[in-house]
Formats: structure tokens, C-alpha cells, sequence
């Protein structure tokens, strides 16, 4: 079985967990155009390349602070 890529991995993300965000200000954190997610979601428009590398990293720094707050919250 193929490793999914950058891209599918991120697209699958947003799929999911897209709707529990504000888009602009992802948008903004990261730097990317006004409305690009918008436009991925109403409009099925595809995501550049560069923003997908963007939303990869801030997926990871997402990632990264849930797992160290898990570990505050198991040892109350």
C-alpha cells in the first residue's frame, strides 16, 4: 500500500477537521491568499502547492500542542 502524499494528506485533513476552524485565520497565520479555503471548499478549486507545504506545517504545530496537552491532562 502507497504512502498518501503531502497534498492527499492535507486535503483529507481539512475534509475532516476543516469545519472546526476559522478559515481566515488560518489563512492569515499562515500567509496565504484571502479565500483560498473558501474557494477549496464551495468551489472545489485546487490549493497551490507552496500553501499546501504552509498548511502541513501548521497542521504539524496543531498536532504537536494536542499531544503535549494530552499528557497535562492524563496526569490530573
Amino acid at each position: 500500500m502507497r504512502r498518501l502524499t503531502v497534498r492527499q494528506r492535507v486535503e483529507i485533513w481539512l475534509q475532516t477537521y476543516g469545519h472546526l476552524f476559522n478559515k481566515n485565520a488560518i489563512e492569515r497565520e499562515i500567509h496565504i491568499s484571502r479565500g483560498t479555503l473558501q474557494k477549496y471548499f464551495k468551489y472545489d478549486k485546487r490549493i497551490r502547492d507552496q500553501d499546501i507545504k504552509e498548511l502541513h506545517r501548521l497542521i504539524k504545530e496543531f498536532h504537536k500542542f494536542i499531544k503535549k496537552n494530552e499528557g497535562i491532562q492524563n496526569s490530573k
